[in-house]
């Protein structure tokens, strides 16, 4: 990036400078040399932490659901998560086969989509903040207010490209 210009916020920015290295790359060090016109400038380290790997046989239902799941986060900090779905048949995933399957990741939150997008076998959503639950209530406070969050992540298919899918399941 060079020369990028953003308007003043109140709340400011958050940039996320991400890579992805090979698993057998050998310790090193990174240097980023940033430039200010503010003094009070500094970085905070997010520390990764191991992935966690779910893997869960599928059966596309006639509705156009691949999973819906459920997502835990904490009560009082918020999450950062970074989420790859890839789909796979026979445990190899469908890219390296030949086959195409187009499908969308949704995230909601209270039943609202707060997340959407669309991809060929793998959707990589690279930075998602889960907000945090503490101090909010089942209903708002006043007329527009957060209130708790219940996170779902959900994979849907359009039945037009599936149509293996068209019957009732088992």
């Amino acid at each position: 990036m060079e020369n990028v210009k953003l308007p003043a916020t109140e709340e400011g920015y958050t940039l996320i400078i991400e890579g992805a290295m090979p698993y057998n790359t050998t310790d090193g060090t990174i240097t980023l040399d940033m430039m200010s016109n503010q003094e009070g400038f500094e970085f905070t380290e997010i520390i990764g932490c191991e992935p966690i790997e779910y893997t869960d046989s599928y059966v596309p239902s006639k509705y156009g659901i691949i999973f819906k799941e459920k997502i835990f986060t904490s009560l009082t900090e918020q999450t950062l998560a970074s989420i790859n779905v890839r789909l796979m048949q026979n445990n190899v995933p469908m890219s390296t086969t030949g086959l195409l399957k187009y499908f969308r990741l949704q995230i909601l939150d209270n039943n609202k989509i707060v997340f959407d997008k669309k991809g060929w076998n793998q959707i990589n959503v690279s930075n998602f903040n889960f907000r945090m639950n503490q101090g909010l209530t089942d209903v708002p406070a006043e007329e527009g207010g957060e209130v708790k969050h219940n996170y779902v992540i959900q994979a849907i298919f359009d039945l037009n490209m599936w149509p293996e899918a068209k019957t009732v399941n088992d």
